[in-house]
């Protein structure tokens, strides 16, 4: 990669050059070595075995919510690793959090999206049912302000402003 191409992927992404440089040769060691990386695409099962994804328990969402036909070119991937780096702005986090956490895709983080979160986040063997419930009950109660019993992007970045952990949990240090 030449300087003016880092330079300009700098400049589109919130990533640093030693960032894209190591996003770059992850990237390129999964591809052939006769082949360009820039010309290549990464499948979604390549993607969650990054070491960065491979631990994430939300790493089937973050690969469906970063590429719209299952593949990822190296522009992809660097979009990504942009929203999930620290220096992305709080209100463009919290958006890709609820298209990750939206897990029935229906434009709204119901119940079941919450107790699905909860099943992924914690070890569920140990955790009740009533518990779960009596969980999601009470996170709606804090954040859906029109008690819908489900939470909009509008209600979810309220919410996440007001958590001061999610910036620092809502990132992966590619």
């Amino acid at each position: 990669m030449g300087n003016e191409e880092l330079e300009d992927y700098q400049a589109l992404t919130f990533l640093t050059k030693k960032e894209i440089i190591r996003i770059q040769r992850t990237f390129q060691s999964f591809c052939p070595e006769e082949k360009d990386y820039r010309e290549e695409k990464l499948t979604s099962k390549q993607m969650c075995s990054w070491p960065e994804l491979k631990v994430n328990p939300f790493r089937d969402r973050i690969c469906k919510v970063f590429s719209c036909d299952g593949t990822f070119s190296f522009e992809d991937v660097l979009g990504m690793a942009s929203i999930f780096s620290d220096r992305a702005s709080p209100r463009l986090k919290a958006e890709y959090a609820f298209y990750i956490y939206d897990l029935n895709e229906d434009g709204f983080i119901d119940k079941e999206d919450l107790q699905s979160i909860i099943r992924r986040l914690l070890n569920t063997e140990y955790l009740k049912k009533e518990d779960l419930i009596a969980l999601t009950t009470r996170i709606l109660g804090e954040a859906d302000l029109i008690q819908d019993n489900m939470l909009s992007l509008a209600e979810f970045e309220h919410a996440m402003s007001k958590s001061p952990d999610f910036l620092h949990s809502f990132r992966i240090r590619f």
